[in-house]
């Protein structure tokens, strides 16, 4: 009987070096079953854990490899299984911490959105509102809030005293504040972003 068991061994370890695809449904029969359940007590997954058995044995069948024992080729199954099911493993968890991150990226996205979209009608408005104020006074708030001038530069540049660009600059902000306010914003929100 040792003699057959011995016989059997070398024999399937002959055709698994040559590469013999007829033995494939022994190997199948003989592993697929542990090997799956190993699988499964790592991955939790029914579906991936019989996809990386039968992933396995295919590799064994694509790759012949001569092996010096029966319990070396079940060493190398069973290796096989360990390695996919921990590559699996590492995947789902890249994957959603990738989701996760994508999601995270995609709400800071879409609230910045929200807001340069308020922010871009907001200046659009009050672009529109410094247009229409009277020239003096235009100039005084471009070169100051929009050029971001400073007071006496501004004064020296229109050839006005400081008084007089404080003035301006105090009639600007009080027609622009009035209009805008009538248009519906609110004057502290218009206090802080602009004045």
């Amino acid at each position: 009987m040792p003699a057959n068991t011995l016989y059997e061994e070398n024999e399937l370890l002959t055709r698994i070096a040559d590469g013999d695809a007829a033995i494939y449904p022994y190997l199948h029969d003989t592993y697929y079953s542990s090997l799956v359940y190993f699988s499964l007590n790592i991955t939790q997954n029914q579906q991936q854990s019989e996809d990386i058995a039968v992933d396995t044995l295919v590799k064994l069948w694509q790759l012949p490899t001569r092996f010096e024992s029966a319990g070396k080729l079940r060493g190398y199954l069973f290796t096989l299984a360990r390695n996919a099911s921990l590559n699996y493993l590492k995947h789902q968890k890249v994957r959603a911490q990738s989701e996760q991150e994508i999601s995270e990226t995609e709400v800071l996205v879409d609230s910045r959105a929200e807001a340069l979209v308020v922010e871009s009608d907001l200046m659009r408005i009050i672009y529109q509102e410094i247009a229409r104020l009277p020239q003096a006074y235009r100039e005084v708030v471009e070169l100051l809030y929009i050029e971001g001038m400073p007071s006496a530069e501004a004064a020296e540049k229109l050839g006005i005293s400081m008084d007089n660009l404080r003035q301006r600059k105090g009639r600007a902000i009080k027609e622009l504040k009035t209009e805008l306010v009538r248009k519906g914003l609110n004057e502290v929100l218009l206090s802080l972003i602009f004045f």
